[in-house]
Order: C-alpha cells, then structure tokens, then sequence
C-alpha cells in the first residue's frame, strides 16, 4: 500500500488548524491502495511540537525544519510558520520534491512570491496557498451565483477584516510587529484573505488608489520569556518600535471596472475575526459576514421586492453534501469546517497526482502583488497599477 506521510511545519495556532483538518479528513481520503498517514510535527519549540502531536495523532516530532523537508519518507508538508520563513521553507521542500501547502502571505514581497511560483510550475510537486475562507460554503456558492449573472454587472465591493487581537497595548513586541519578518501589520497578517475573497468573486485587480495605513500602538514591551499567538506574557520594562500597519485601507479597480473598498484593523475592539463584505451589481446585493458562516443575505430586481432575504446553507451549497455529516438545510458549518474542506481538497489533489486549482501559488503572487501595491500607493500617496509588480 502506498503511503502518503503528512508533515507539519508550525506548531502554532493555525499549525493546529492544519493538524485538524488532517485528521478530519484522513480516514475518509485513504484508500485500499494508498493511506494518508498523519507522519511529523515540527517546531523550534520541541514541547510545542509533541503537545500538538499528542492531541491530533501525529506519530513523531522533530526541530529542525530541514531534517524534514529533506526526510524521503514524507510526501507532504504543510508550512504553518512565521511569514518570514514561508518562502524559505517552501523553496525547500519544491526542490525536495514535496508537495507543499503554505500558509499566506506566500512571501514577504511580490517578487519573492512570483520566484517561489516559478519554482512552483517548474516542478512535478502539487503547491497550494492557504486561502480556506474560499471554503466557506456560502461564500462559495455566492461566486457561483455572481459567474451566473445573479446580481448582473459588478458594480462596487466594501470588503473588510476586522480583528481586535492587537488592540490591548499589553500584548508583548513579537515577529508580527516587525516589518523584515512580517512583510506588513494588519494588511498582510489579516488582509491578504480579503483580498483573496476580493479576487475570487470580483476578478482581478488593476489598479490601487488612495491607500494609507496607520499604527496605533507605536511601541510594545519585549517579553520576559517565550511567546507565541496572541496571548499575554510577563513583559520587560525594553520596548521596541512598531512597523508594522494596525490598519490600512485602500480604493481599488477591478480590470472589469468594479470599484473596491478595502480595510483591514487588527486593533478593532470587540470585533474579534470578522470577514464581511458588501457586494452591488447592476441588479442585486449580496452580503456576507464570517460571523454567520452559515448563511448570506441578498437582493435582486424582480425577486426580493428591493428587501434583502437570508439565504441559509443548503445541501446543494459547495462542500456541504460531501464534507459535513448531517448535510441538512441550515446546518451551520465554522472556521474548523471551512479549514477542513480546503485540507481535504488539497489532499484530493495529491491523491489523484492533479493539479490544485482553488487558491495556487499563483493566486498566493497575486495576492502578494496588490498587498505591495497597497504598501506602495500608502507610502507614496499616488495611484499604484499592479502591473507595475510585474517581473
């Protein structure tokens, strides 16, 4: 029988979201002829290594990134690291022949992000970026309703992430806020999904204009000990300086002529992870909020009499019928199920040695470029076309 062995770079929280979804979906994926088998976690911080381990069902642990991507025995990596090590690992583990699915951003800058995708497209490796909010299948089936023509000519989409996980000044000075090993603040860590969600249901970006972005929290106390997350720790009386965005907006053009309103705050109070986007064409609106994944609210000429209406999951919704357990109307699904359907599709992909095509290398580069391009128009205050990232 052949074997597909799992492994696991990261052993923080979205290390854990990725051990979840694994796990999840092993069972159901594996074969007579081929098994998914959950192999290695691996972290810098060996006790969070084996604790993640432990709980999801991985048979070993180990430190050194490097061991494992050059380990023959594992076919398959996941990189749940800081954004500064996401290119390096990846690089890694393509010239090693892995198949790879990295965490967003792909990269700290566009160029890094259009190298590793070349990389990616001259390998035999299956790559994916980690865009799961695509997953969630009400924000699935409202991109199957636009290509449909269900609400006509796009015409304008408000899209925001909001978070509030930055906004106690107490939260010790970590990797996040440092822009050489962040890339950006808010705008990368956060709004790298809006922007991806932009993309998947309006197209791509042309153009960004009026950026800006901000920090609120200047400075922030080094911890005494280890960190990790967004957790409180005891702090030192040294600070450091933050470069990093906690919000950042801008006015974008979509090449079908769509205006975009984007913003992203990791300081918004009371928000928690909020995704939310407002979406107008020539004949209806649709909106949607993560807070209610299960659902999404619409207006059309001729159907909803200018009222919006809730339109709840349905069986027939994308992922619903063949992922979850009880695919009923109005099943609610969360942020773990929505993870999951983007894990099994991607282990669906490996399985049957085929392309990934919902949120590749290249949808990753994409990204990276409008994220610079954002950077670009806040700190030179003029219009910024993408096509000036180009390489």
């Amino acid at each position: 029988m052949k074997q597909i062995n799992i492994a696991i770079i990261g052993a923080g929280m979205i290390g854990a979201a990725h051990a979840s979804g694994y796990r999840s979906h092993q069972a159901r994926l594996s074969t007579s002829q081929q098994q998914f088998v959950l192999h290695t976690v691996c972290d810098a911080r060996e006790s969070a290594a084996a604790e993640l381990a432990a709980v999801w069902g991985f048979a070993h642990v180990a430190t050194d990134w490097q061991a494992v991507v050059n380990d023959p025995e594992i076919q398959l990596i996941s990189i749940a690291l800081p954004n500064f090590l996401h290119a390096e690992v990846a690089a890694a583990a393509l010239k090693a022949g892995k198949h790879v699915l990295c965490e967003k951003p792909l990269a700290l800058t566009a160029k890094e992000a259009w190298e590793l995708t070349q990389l990616a497209q001259q390998s035999d490796s299956i790559c994916g970026s980690v865009f799961n909010y695509r997953r969630i299948p009400a924000v699935a089936q409202i991109k199957q309703w636009v290509d449909a023509g269900e609400i006509g000519n796009l015409q304008h989409l408000l899209i925001q992430y909001q978070c509030g996980y930055a906004a106690d000044p107490q939260l010790p000075y970590s990797w996040r806020y440092r822009q050489q090993t962040a890339g950006g603040g808010a705008l990368h860590d956060i709004g790298a999904h809006a922007i991806d969600i932009a993309r998947f249901i309006a197209g791509d970006v042309e153009t960004i204009n009026g950026a800006c972005s901000s920090i609120t929290i200047p400075q922030r106390f080094v911890a005494l000990g280890a960190n990790a997350g967004h957790s409180h720790v005891a702090l030192s009386n040294k600070s450091e300086t933050v470069d990093t965005d906690d919000i950042a907006s801008c006015v974008m053009r979509f090449t079908s002529g769509c205006q975009g309103l984007f913003s992203a705050s990791r300081v918004t109070v009371g928000m928690g992870n909020t995704l939310s986007f407002t979406l107008t064409g020539s004949t209806g609106t649709i909106q949607f909020n993560s807070e209610r994944p299960g659902e999404f609210q619409i207006s059309r000429f001729g159907r909803e009499n200018g009222a919006f209406v809730t339109v709840p999951n349905q069986p027939a919704f994308p992922y619903l019928s063949q992922w979850i357990p009880v695919p009923h109307d109005g099943v609610a699904i969360g942020y773990a199920e929505g993870f999951g359907f983007m894990i099994a599709e991607f282990m669906q992909a490996v399985s049957e040695n085929r392309p990934y095509r919902n949120g590749t290398f290249s949808d990753g580069f994409a990204v990276a470029q409008i994220l610079e391009a954002i950077q670009r128009a806040a700190e030179q205050q003029r219009p910024v076309a993408i096509r000036e990232l180009t390489f």
